[in-house]
């Protein structure tokens, strides 16, 4: 899996009311939630490896680690960023940040690895069989 190196993807999406902390249930602010920025980061990310996949491969993510630096009203536009700076085995790492109008909002790292769907979503059935 040859992943090119610098590779950088965009997701942009507008703050709506289910994306604040007060809506996700990680606060209790009208403000972007972490776990909504994180999300977008995410997509960002998956953008990036989409093309370097075989067929039935896919993405999860393994570890996120972002700094969450500046907080954003409903209604403002966001940009996600996912740059590929490391590819290695099945592990692709990412820098990730997030940005609007005004600047950076979040940033960070972020650590995928490439499974067999199937497999993968067996594997998690087996696990939790009761």
């Amino acid at each position: 899996m040859d992943m090119q190196i610098g590779k950088l993807c965009q997701v942009s999406a507008r703050v709506e009311e289910s994306m604040l902390a007060s809506a996700v249930g990680s606060g209790d602010v009208a403000v972007y939630a972490t776990p909504s920025m994180i999300a977008l980061m995410e997509r960002a990310a998956l953008q990036c490896v989409s093309e370097y996949l075989q067929d039935g491969e896919t993405t999860v993510g393994a570890q996120m680690d972002v700094s969450h630096i500046s907080a954003v009203p409903a209604g403002e536009e966001i940009t996600a960023t996912a740059e590929i700076i490391k590819s290695q085995g099945r592990k692709v790492l990412f820098k990730v940040f997030c940005e609007d109008a005004n600047g950076i909002i979040g940033k960070g790292t972020h650590l995928r690895l490439v499974v067999n769907r199937e497999r993968f979503e067996q594997r998690a059935r087996d696990n939790h069989a009761h």
